[in-house]
């Protein structure tokens, strides 16, 4: 069965990107090259259950569990280098949530402006086999 190539709608995001942004049902936060979150969505919030006073205009170290993650995180956003599918463990609320992000940096002229983050909650076992995943993968990319 051969299937017609069909064309991105750009309209989808041209006619309102900041609802579809705020609407969406994945974690989207930015975060400046200083660290601080500067925005988040309501999924986001709502998924760490914080309102937008706790969490954004916050540095991102107040939330992360495992300080190398945060750093090796930002040593590689800081080199302008996005990741995918990197597990991390983040002070929810009211527990540790278990996110795997995906992330890159916006940038104009060369300069680091914010990143582009996206996460979803994983449960604590799949973030496990992911942490085993991306430490060979560390391994591999250092030989």
């Amino acid at each position: 069965m051969q299937r017609k190539a069909i064309k991105a709608d750009e309209r989808v995001i041209t006619e309102n990107p900041l609802d579809f942004i705020k609407n969406s049902n994945i974690g989207i936060h930015a975060v400046s090259p200083q660290g601080i979150i500067k925005y988040a969505n309501q999924y986001e919030l709502d998924m760490l259950g914080y309102t937008e006073e706790e969490y954004v205009g916050h540095h991102v170290s107040e939330f992360q569990f495992d300080k190398s993650c945060l750093d090796l995180m930002m040593k590689r956003l800081t080199k302008f280098e996005s990741f995918a599918n990197f597990p991390a463990m983040v002070y929810g609320k009211h527990q540790i949530k278990y996110i795997l992000y995906n992330s890159s940096v916006y940038e104009a002229d060369g300069e680091f402006i914010h990143t582009r983050c996206f996460g979803n909650e994983i449960s604590q076992s799949v973030y496990h086999a992911c942490v085993l995943d991306f430490k060979k993968l560390l391994t591999r990319n250092t030989d």
